[in-house]
């Protein structure tokens, strides 16, 4: 479907925008530890809406006691979402799968995690790298609406998303989100200006990202564990961060969380798990922070289901649960901890 670009609206700030607090740098790897790290880029063609096309792509990072770094396994997803029927229409992964490219056709949101679920269990269970880049499908799908919105568009194209009251903190009934939608005004989230995650002095602080074109969006996911000395427990520093490209090609945030948490070695039960919201859409989503809490007590393989079963409606995030749930990765990455 071919539109119109209007371009950027005005880049000045929403007076209800939420906390925006972006974090400016990446924390140095620490010797004896496993970072894993991730992207996802959502794109269109230039002066199309429909299709999405989704470019992720997945490291694990082992970092020894003496500071040397080896790359334990690298992933890669393709995907192309026809955003009409809401649906896959193409998928191909690194390593290739059969079974996942029969994904083709089935739902892009719900239904989709099922969906992976019935034809490669083994990558949730094992919390593959690839099962994180597949997990983000549905959410990358659902938030590259806001590239339209951002861009001028959204008059022009009907994405069939309606939010649903009271699903999360920012949709709470009576709250600036859900009112501008019942006037049939709904707001643009307008975001600061994305400071640069890399670090000079260590290229391997993250996989090799591209640049972004303008109007395409990027998720990014973070996770580093490591061993605390002289003791049976594991520290987990976790973060997100969603970005979308202006026209006037100025990379901004619109949501972004960190996330510390700490974990029995040997049975992997959370002891404690605190978030920190960075950036957020509006002034009602920092509600949700509490419900990181909520998880100290579960344990890193029970932790998937627990978060989508358990933290709903205005006291959770649909984005905090997300980095929750890939919290869960931890457990694979446990296990990649250099000894010594």
């Amino acid at each position: 479907m071919a539109v119109t670009d209007l371009g950027a609206p005005s880049c000045a700030m929403h007076p209800l925008h939420g906390v925006h607090e972006p974090t400016d740098c990446t924390p140095a790897r620490r010797p004896g530890s496993v970072r894993r790290t991730t992207s996802m880029d959502i794109t269109r063609t230039p002066g199309a809406a429909d299709p999405v096309y989704l470019a992720g792509t997945g490291r694990d990072l082992v970092t020894a006691a003496d500071g040397g770094a080896r790359v334990q396994r690298t992933v890669g997803l393709w995907a192309t979402v026809a955003m009409m029927s809401q649906t896959v229409r193409r998928l191909e992964t690194d390593p290739s799968s059969a079974a996942l490219s029969q994904l083709a056709g089935a739902p892009a949101m719900g239904g989709f995690r099922a969906a992976v679920d019935a034809r490669a269990p083994e990558l949730r269970r094992n919390r593959d790298g690839l099962y994180s880049l597949l997990d983000d499908v549905p959410v990358c799908t659902l938030i590259s609406g806001h590239a339209l919105g951002a861009s001028g568009q959204l008059e022009a194209v009907r994405t069939g998303y309606l939010p649903q009251a009271d699903q999360c903190a920012g949709f709470v009934t009576g709250g600036m989100l859900m009112e501008s939608f019942a006037a049939g005004d709904p707001v643009i989230v307008t975001g600061p200006e994305a400071p640069d995650l890399s670090d000079s002095a260590d290229p391997l602080a993250w996989h090799e990202l591209g640049d972004l074109p303008l109007h395409g969006m990027r998720r990014r996911r973070r996770v580093d564990v490591v061993e605390r000395a002289g003791a049976a427990t594991v520290d987990i520093d976790a973060m997100f961060r969603d970005t979308y490209v202006r026209g006037d090609g100025v990379e901004t945030i619109i949501h972004e969380y960190t996330l510390l948490a700490t974990v029995e070695r040997a049975t992997g039960l959370i002891l404690e798990s605190h978030a920190t919201p960075r950036v957020l859409p509006w002034r009602e989503c920092p509600g949700a922070v509490g419900s990181a809490g909520r998880v100290a007590g579960m344990t890193l393989s029970e932790l998937h289901f627990r978060v989508r079963g358990e933290l709903s409606g205005t006291s959770s995030c649909t984005h905090l649960n997300d980095l929750l749930r890939s919290v869960a990765d931890a457990e694979a990455l446990i296990a990649l901890l250099p000894a010594g």
